[in-house]
């Protein structure tokens, strides 16, 4: 029980008590200042400068300053030790929660809030001025909420915004975005939300949850599938505003792992866009997604990351020299090659909401290239039967080890929603132009030409870059958010059933049998591409190392279903995403895109890392700090109330 010895130590009188300083006078804003010591800017361990917001720190002396203050609780913001945690892991309990005899009252979340400088937001769901019984109600308001809330700008910009709402448990929508009849609470989302923006707000809200046994959760831009930045009582920080960027230069040398060339120091909170306009004015590419509002420092990157560069360059993940993070005892450490290598391991690909929350990275960058893309459509039709189309789609499958070995990405779908049709939107080409990407295609044209295929809405088109290719390519009006009417599973097909003609056969017809079941399905044509000028030893799913095909198979239902409606069609997708799994055995999925049901999803998400990845759960956090679904060492945990097959965030945590 040494994990709640703070706790246990403290009078629940005292905790009910005003806080104090000196001989009783009430601690407020006026007389505490904020808990906060500024350090030199060149004290981290990388050799990399720390951005202003980093060097605004908890430290052991600003604790001992609190104490000679006679500031009433102070124990509750203290470290840790790790060590004598660990030996005492079986103490845990059930999270604290609302409504608990151990829920801090009001005086406690104030010390809170004065010892951050008024960072501590109260969760109040976004959509909250479209309910009367709110004190939030506003129809004019909840007007303009609803006709922004599906925009991913929006749902950003809101401490309990998510892009995704499904499993937070639909909690509270806008009423014409939700079932009829639908009332708003704060279900799975959090109690509180610090609005982080600078390092010492996040170590207390570290040293606060874990202290009290409250449930912590982070949230960059909110935009997992899985809903692992939310969580019912929970206590959240925000690392939306962390968006520092500093180039350090195209002969910078980072001294842990000896690289030397361009590359960038980045806040965690840095949205694609943002990162990659930088890189485009220096005539420079970063390996990042192709959303615009995506977190790159986030979960993203923690749970590696594939990009259009990915087949040249590699996962975010590989792309990483350093990182800033606070860890779950409260201490702020710099993670590099030589600093911490066994967390440089795990925070490069091992998930995020896991194992820290960090607050920067040292990413390497590379020369602007020009980009071509092509787009492309067939389908069947009075001149193409259903078995010709999918000959068709079996001839593009083909090529996919070719394509990704020339650095290629290509993003695609099939749609037998009436008649099948196979949409290329788009075939992307690093350092080709259109008249080379034309050469590439042409045999494959031939022999769709040969199978008397029509080929139709042929576009090739060249760009300068990444930016300007991603602008030209994907609308910033097609990026949704606030959605919650859909579920993924995904597939990592492996290299090798494209050496063998019976597993690529069987490959083929389980991905015809599941998009004719389900009706859609998405893919990338894509590898992890090797890349001797970083490091790869990292976490992220070994058979990332080994696919050229990621796939996505997803669920949907309607604006009435029910939890019972969306279990039942979450089951079914567990079902037909079996034959996926037969056909590709001992592969994986990606799990920042992939179903929170996943069978053996230790295996699926993390490969033969998943073993050493729980004994450094253990060894960075005995006590459980951070859980998300799906999550490195999350099977000791469970959420209460829920049904199978739809596990939401809207119960307490307790241990298994």
């Amino acid at each position: 029980m040494a994990r709640l010895a703070v706790v246990a130590a403290l009078s629940l009188i005292s905790l009910a008590l005003g806080q104090t300083i000196g001989n009783g006078t009430e601690a407020t804003e006026e007389n505490v200042a904020p808990a906060v010591e500024t350090v030199e800017t060149d004290g981290a361990s990388s050799g990399v400068d720390y951005f202003p917001y980093e060097s605004s720190q908890l430290t052991t002396d600003v604790i001992s300053n609190l104490t000679n203050y006679n500031l009433s609780n102070v124990e509750l913001f203290d470290f840790s030790d790790t060590e004598v945690a660990a030996a005492k892991r079986s103490g845990r309990i059930c999270k604290i929660y609302p409504g608990d005899k151990s829920w801090p009252v009001s005086q406690i979340w104030n010390l809170l809030n004065i010892l951050l400088g008024g960072a501590l937001v109260e969760g109040v769901p976004a959509a909250a001025p479209c309910y009367s019984d709110w004190p939030q109600y506003n129809e004019t308001a909840c007007e303009s909420i609803t006709s922004q809330w599906q925009t991913p700008s929006y749902q950003l910009s809101q401490p309990l915004g998510l892009q995704y709402y499904v499993f937070e448990g639909v909690s509270c929508l806008p009423p014409t975005l939700t079932r009829t009849g639908a009332n708003c609470t704060l279900g799975g989302m959090p109690s509180y939300v610090i609005e982080a923006t600078n390092v010492a707000q996040i170590q207390l809200a570290v040293n606060f949850a874990r202290n009290l046994n409250l449930r912590l959760i982070v949230k960059n831009k909110g935009h997992d599938f899985k809903a692992k930045s939310t969580g019912s009582g929970s206590l959240s920080i925000w690392t939306n505003s962390l968006r520092d960027i500093q180039y350090l230069g195209s002969t910078y040398t980072h001294a842990p792992s000896g690289y030397q060339g361009p590359a960038f120091k980045i806040g965690s909170g840095i949205e694609a866009l943002s990162l990659y306009e930088a890189a485009d004015k220096l005539d420079l590419h970063i390996v990042g997604g192709n959303t615009r509002t995506v977190g790159l420092g986030g979960g993203y990157t923690a749970g590696g990351g594939h990009s259009p560069l990915s087949s040249l360059y590699g996962l975010a993940a590989d792309q990483v020299l350093s990182m800033e993070v606070v860890l779950p005892n409260g201490r702020y450490i710099s993670v590099d090659e030589k600093n911490y290598p066994d967390l440089f391991f795990a925070l490069r690909g091992g998930g995020g909401s896991t194992w820290g929350i960090v607050t920067s990275l040292v990413i390497r960058a590379y020369p602007k290239a020009p980009v071509s893309t092509l787009t492309y459509t067939f389908s069947v039709g009075d001149t193409v039967p259903t078995e010709t189309f999918w000959e068709g789609v079996n001839a593009v499958l083909a090529k996919f080890p070719e394509y990704a070995d020339k650095g290629m990405y290509s993003y695609w779908s099939i749609s037998c929603l009436t008649n099948c049709s196979f949409s290329m939107t788009p075939q992307w080409a690093n350092n080709l132009t259109s008249d080379g990407l034309k050469s590439l295609s042409t045999p494959l044209f031939d022999e769709l030409a040969n199978l008397n295929i029509s080929v139709a809405n042929v576009v090739y088109t060249d760009f300068d870059g990444v930016l300007s290719a991603i602008d030209g390519t994907w609308a910033a009006s097609s990026e949704q958010g606030g959605v919650w009417n859909f579920n993924t599973g995904s597939r990592l097909f492996p290299r090798s059933n494209w050496d063998s003609s019976t597993k690529f056969a069987a490959q083929n017809a389980a991905i015809r049998q599941a998009v004719e079941q389900a009706g859609l399905m998405l893919g990338y044509n894509i590898k992890a591409g090797t890349n001797p000028s970083v490091n790869q030893t990292n976490a992220v799913n070994p058979a990332w190392r080994e696919t050229v095909l990621h796939a996505l198979l997803g669920a949907t239902w309607s604006q009435q279903a029910t939890p019972a409606d969306i279990a039942a069609a979450n089951k079914n997708l567990v079902e037909m995403m079996q034959p996926w799994r037969d056909a590709s055995p001992n592969a994986g999925a990606y799990l920042n895109e992939a179903d929170i049901n996943e069978p053996n999803w230790q295996q699926a998400f993390y490969g033969s890392n998943y073993a050493y990845l729980y004994q450094l759960k253990q060894k960075y956090d005995p006590w459980g700090l951070l859980w998300a679904p799906t999550a490195v060492g999350s099977e000791d945990w469970y959420v209460t109330g829920q049904i199978d097959y739809y596990p939401t965030q809207d119960g307490k945590l307790c241990p298994v």
